[in-house]
């Protein structure tokens, strides 16, 4: 009995983690960057947020979680995908990235 709980709340919580996950993913938007100030603005029909780049995890190059802070000191974490953004801003994104750690 307490094996098929733990499974039930194993499997919600997966379910929570990954929806959130998916609702701070954008699909199709805008990426400004300023790599030397560290600068991101993403913009989309879901997020519109920018700020300094505090830090990012990069997911088996595919994905990229950036954490970004506001002016008003409020701070968000963003999902960007590969195949969402260009090669070549990809790659910019993962160097501004790698400084900002």
């Amino acid at each position: 009995m307490l094996s098929w709980l733990v499974a039930i709340v194993s499997a919600v919580t997966g379910y929570c983690s990954w929806r959130t996950v998916l609702s701070r993913t954008p699909r199709e938007g805008t990426v400004l960057m300023l790599p030397k100030e560290n600068f991101v603005e993403i913009q989309s029909q879901t997020i519109n947020f920018k700020g300094q780049l505090i830090g990012a995890t990069i997911w088996f190059d595919s994905q990229i979680a950036l954490k970004i802070m506001a002016s008003n000191q409020a701070k968000q974490q963003i999902f960007l995908t590969r195949r969402a953004i260009p090669e070549a801003d990809w790659r910019l994104l993962c160097r501004t990235a790698l400084q900002a750690n």
